[in-house]
């Protein structure tokens, strides 16, 4: 065998584990049934998150509905009133990411509103109809690690309250949690989001729904001094109520309407998105621009070994050379990214192809910058 074949089977070789630890990087664990990190409170009524984990509404719970949807109706109905209580425990404040607490969900399963967690503070998000952002508003530094906090948000057609403890803290006029275009399904999410990227990790000590806007005094009432969960009540308005209280099994009840929690024991996504794009991924922070970084320089060898190996083979031209290398590229990570549609733990994104591209195109670039050294000196 010519010292030519040699260095060609060693590049091939070089090329092929190269894309081994790419597609090991890229679909690690491999697990397409992970574990869903959720588990019941031993020394009180409660269930913690502590990890990726899910829990969602079997059936739909009746709030609240159009008769007609809006705009078919000739008369546009009033935004729907709305309230719910949440009494729980944050265990983290380091997220660089909102963990949602609780959502509910279109008749689509898209996200509609969320209750969520950054940091140490509260948020409360909504969809943009039409579009990919969200609109937010919440409450800084009530949600520390370790502290039980009883939060109830009312909303209707005169804006959005936020309530901590039975004290208001935010009161947002033109903030309405459901707007007349959209048509809730009524079925609600716990822990994370429908797609499954924006888990949550705390305790949740109780939930309560309402298909109408408490007063001030009632939210007041309703908070538990002695940190006791809601009571079931004679009054009017409640949907559901979820007191955690089980200790054990795969349903929370609902022990006002019949809308029990379901709890898988794996991990389940409610809505699988394919290749997110970038201005939906986007976010500001250390770790979203540590993972691009990462995504760039995991491919750079990738360009560099292929384009040699290319050229050794056959004497393509530049642009050909740069053409395969990065169409190849694409390849490998666009396979990637739809298994990852099947992966709970994994998110198929756009912006990993770009930047997999963009990795590819600086190995060939160095690559082709010191073949031209190396032809030149010789």
């Amino acid at each position: 065998m010519n010292l030519l074949n040699v260095r060609k089977n060693l590049l091939g070789l070089v090329c092929l584990i190269v894309t081994s630890a790419i597609l090991l990087a890229g679909l690690w664990p491999f697990n397409f049934s992970p574990e869903n990190k959720v588990r019941w409170l031993k020394d009180q009524n409660g269930i913690q998150f502590y990890g990726p984990a899910i829990i969602f509404s079997q059936l739909p719970a009746p709030y609240p509905l159009h008769p007609t949807p809006y705009p078919l109706h000739p008369t546009p109905y009033p935004l729907p009133p709305f309230s719910l209580e949440l009494f729980l425990q944050s265990t983290t404040q380091d997220s660089s990411h909102i963990g949602h607490i609780v959502s509910t969900v279109d008749d689509k399963g898209s996200e509609i509103f969320f209750v969520g967690q950054w940091r140490s503070h509260l948020i409360l998000g909504k969809g943009i109809h039409g579009k990919a952002n969200y609109r937010e508003i919440g409450v800084r530094d009530v949600l520390k690690k370790g502290d039980k906090r009883f939060v109830t948000i009312t909303s209707g057609a005169e804006g959005t309250n936020i309530y901590v403890d039975g004290i208001l803290l935010k009161s947002s006029p033109r903030f309405q949690l459901f707007s007349m275009n959209e048509k809730p399904s009524g079925r609600i999410v716990l822990g994370n989001s429908p797609t499954g990227d924006e888990y949550w990790t705390g305790n949740l000590l109780s939930l309560a729904i309402y298909d109408r806007v408490l007063t001030g005094e009632e939210v007041h009432q309703h908070f538990p001094q002695n940190f006791d969960s809601p009571k079931k009540s004679e009054e009017k308005g409640f949907i559901s109520l979820y007191l955690f209280n089980e200790r054990s099994g795969t349903l929370a009840t609902d022990h006002v309407g019949g809308h029990h929690l379901l709890i898988p024991s794996t991990f389940e996504v409610l809505q699988k998105i394919i290749l997110v794009p970038p201005w939906k991924d986007f976010r500001l922070s250390r770790s979203y621009f540590l993972d691009i970084l990462t995504n760039i320089l995991g491919f750079v060898p990738f360009g560099f070994f292929f384009s040699a190996y290319l050229r050794l083979r056959k004497p393509y031209s530049t642009y050909r050379t740069l053409l395969i290398s990065v169409l190849m590229a694409g390849c490998i990570s666009l396979s990637i990214e739809l298994i990852q549609v099947y992966l709970p733990s994994r998110n198929s994104q756009l912006t990993d192809m770009i930047t997999n591209t963009l990795g590819t195109l600086i190995g060939v670039i160095l690559f082709l910058n010191h073949h031209k050294k190396l032809t030149r000196n010789l």
